[in-house]
């Protein structure tokens, strides 16, 4: 099999360029080809430095012309890429520490600091990546051609936090998964420009948003993650300018989208031939509050894809065909039971279809052994993308355990929620993504900002709002949680904006919600 950096060397007769569109509103163009022999340029560079088979190169910068020419520099030269966090919803000492943790666990060979975190360049003990760029030679490298188990990338996942989990990510196993991607949503026949506000420290924006239109030579256009957390609206502006065809993001963008689309009568979806939601729980209800929203704006409602991943398997598990699907189950059945039985008006959960090309998926109960269909258990993966083990960690064979909860239906995968966050209560197993979703209904609460955990067995909803009658929101929030769960909260905490822990691709930190619930907020922000 062809290596990424095979595939890129061997189109860049291609059309395709990159755009950035930066967080100042500054929009930075080149072509595939012009980044590739810049990039060769730089390649030289990180040689004579000794930087080649075997080291590593950290990077930590917004998403730029600059920061994907080292990518694929680094590339050129033999080495792998480590995209560090940029900052999240944590103090500025913890944020810093967090770093630290990870560059002490990669082991880089060099790190480079690029715009806006400059700053960050002295307490990192690294260079800044201009600095460096401006060294480049005039001489382009002869890009080393990567074996097949030559590690590309140290992916480190999104809940790394106190205890960094560096993901390596082989070139054999990022081709796969490429490819694999690109036959499961038909980006021939969706080819054109994909459009793309993730960041790339996560497994969906390095992957799916920058590497596949990459190595294919695509037109793409990448935005500034803080232009989209700053004005969320200029990602739709953009695919409307841009006439993007495909785009993807988490459940809470969407959701989000769903309710500020009657705001802005100039956008138009039409473009759109892919709409790609996942790397986390997928809300049936929110996106099809979003399908409804976007087909005013000329959205055809069959072009969203739904899908299920994992960065151990360097990104994508399923992929389901074009069109939102649910199963409807119910809903006692499946917490007390752990059986997903069909019936009419139940719960409805989101189908996310079936294992992309070359991998395999089953569901084990606790003693390890297969399910039948429609009973719940442990998600296992298995395939040429999926990892043989964490950086600096045993290798392992054989079956990778999700620590994901899910049945097959038909062939399709539906997953219930993760092992370690379900709640037992009352007699059954409450999924805290069923309780969030209900949250964020309520008129008030922002979009994407509730976190449900269990405290002394009992259920605690922890929701961020502006609205001043408080009182009345958390009578809003239990309402809407009953209604839609069954479970009376114990208590509901009202925070402001920006207050619930955040991973760095956008999940809400339920563990770590739970903590600074008993920590601070039990006392100061909720009612029991």
């Amino acid at each position: 099999m062809s290596t990424v950096v095979d595939t890129i060397i061997s189109r860049l007769g291609g059309p395709g360029s990159l755009r950035v569109l930066g967080a100042d509103g500054a929009e930075h163009t080149a072509s595939w080809a012009a980044i590739h022999q810049r990039a060769r340029r730089l390649a030289t560079l990180l040689t004579r430095q000794g930087i080649g088979p075997g080291s590593r190169v950290a990077l930590l910068a917004d998403t730029s012309v600059d920061l994907v020419t080292t990518i694929q520099a680094v590339w050129l030269a033999g080495a792998a890429v480590t995209i560090l966090p940029l900052p999240t919803r944590q103090p500025a000492d913890v944020y810093v520490d967090h770093l630290r943790r990870m560059i002490t666990d990669a082991r880089p060979s060099l790190v480079l600091v690029g715009d806006p975190l400059t700053g960050l360049t002295e307490p990192l003990a690294a260079t800044d990546l201009a600095t460096f760029l401006a060294h480049a030679t005039t001489e382009p490298a002869t890009p080393v051609r990567p074996a097949q188990d030559d590690l590309a990338i140290l992916q480190y996942t999104s809940g790394s936090t106190r205890h960094p989990r560096g993901v390596p990510v082989t070139h054999g196993q990022l081709a796969a998964n490429v490819a694999a991607i690109g036959t499961a949503t038909r980006h021939d026949q969706v080819h054109g420009c994909l459009l793309s506000w993730l960041p790339l420290c996560h497994d969906l924006g390095l992957v799916g948003g920058l590497i596949l239109p990459m190595s294919c030579g695509c037109p793409l256009v990448l935005q500034s993650p803080a232009a989209f957390a700053a004005r969320p609206m200029s990602w739709f502006e953009a695919i409307t300018s841009h006439r993007a065809t495909a785009t993807a993001a988490p459940n809470f963008a969407w959701g989000l989208m769903a309710r500020l689309l009657d705001d802005a009568p100039a956008v138009r979806l039409d473009s759109l031939r892919l709409v790609l939601t996942g790397a986390e729980p997928i809300d049936p209800a929110a996106m099809s509050r979003f399908a409804e929203a976007g087909r005013r704006h000329g959205l055809d409602p069959s072009v969203i894809t739904c899908a299920y991943g994992l960065a151990e398997a360097t990104l994508a598990v399923t992929i389901s065909a074009p069109g939102l699907r649910t199963d409807t189950v119910d809903p006692v059945a499946l917490e007390t039971r752990s059986e997903a039985v069909p019936v009419p008006g139940g719960r409805s959960l989101t189908r996310l279809g079936g294992p992309v090309p070359g991998v395999r998926l089953r569901i084990v109960d606790r003693d390890g052994r297969e399910t039948r269909e429609r009973r719940v258990g442990r998600i296992e993966v298995a395939g040429p993308s999926v990892m043989r083990g964490y950086w600096g960690r045993p290798e392992r064979t054989g079956w990778l355990d999700t620590g994901d909860l899910g049945y097959l239906a038909d062939g399709d995968l539906v997953v219930c929620g993760r092992e370690s966050d379900v709640l037992f209560a009352a007699g059954r197993n409450v999924y805290p993504q069923d309780v969030e979703a209900a949250a964020n209904t309520v008129p008030g609460v922002r979009v994407g900002n509730a976190a449900a955990f269990g405290v002394d067995g009992r259920l605690v909803v922890a929701v961020e709002s502006r609205a001043t009658d408080t009182e009345a929101l958390r009578s809003a929030v239990r309402t809407a949680v009953v209604a839609e769960v069954g479970l009376t909260p114990r208590a509901v905490a009202v925070l402001p904006p920006g207050a619930l822990p955040k991973t760095t691709s956008g999940k809400v930190r339920r563990a770590e919600s739970r903590r600074l619930y008993l920590t601070g907020w039990r006392t100061s922000h909720d009612h029991d």
